[in-house]
């Protein structure tokens, strides 16, 4: 007769693996959409808004002049702006921006001083085996 095997079944595991890496994959989701979704999957289950979504937020940022650029979360996504992210919104962040020359080509390199002055075969052998 065959004994029955103890222990956790292989269902079980596969259920178990299955969890694990939809936790992971939302994770993941929520680290790329810079979003919390457990944050906001407690928030559902509680019935409370997340933490920065309730209409008596207090905002964060500074009054900003008109011209500044600032970052913020509107419906889910992040967005650049000086009009859209007013300071009322609690994820405003004032952006600093820094200037830049871009892209600059390479510079071609100098030319060799050793080579402009003329040389006998031995001491450019020896000035080439001494570098």
């Amino acid at each position: 007769m065959r004994e029955r095997q103890r222990g956790i079944s292989l269902i079980v595991v596969a259920v178990l693996m299955a969890g694990v890496a939809a936790l992971a994959m939302a994770a993941i989701f929520s680290m790329r959409y810079e979003r919390n979704l457990f944050a906001e999957g407690l928030a559902r289950l509680t019935g409370k808004p997340a933490a920065g979504q309730g209409a008596a937020a207090v905002p964060s940022a500074p009054a900003v002049p008109g011209n500044q650029l600032r970052r913020c979360t509107v419906n889910g996504k992040t967005v650049f702006s000086d009009t859209e992210c007013s300071p009322a919104n609690a994820t405003t962040q004032n952006v600093v921006v820094h200037e830049t020359k871009g892209v600059e080509a390479p510079k071609a390199p100098k030319p060799d001083r050793s080579g402009a002055a003329p040389q006998d075969l031995r001491a450019k052998m020896m000035e080439n085996a001494t570098r």
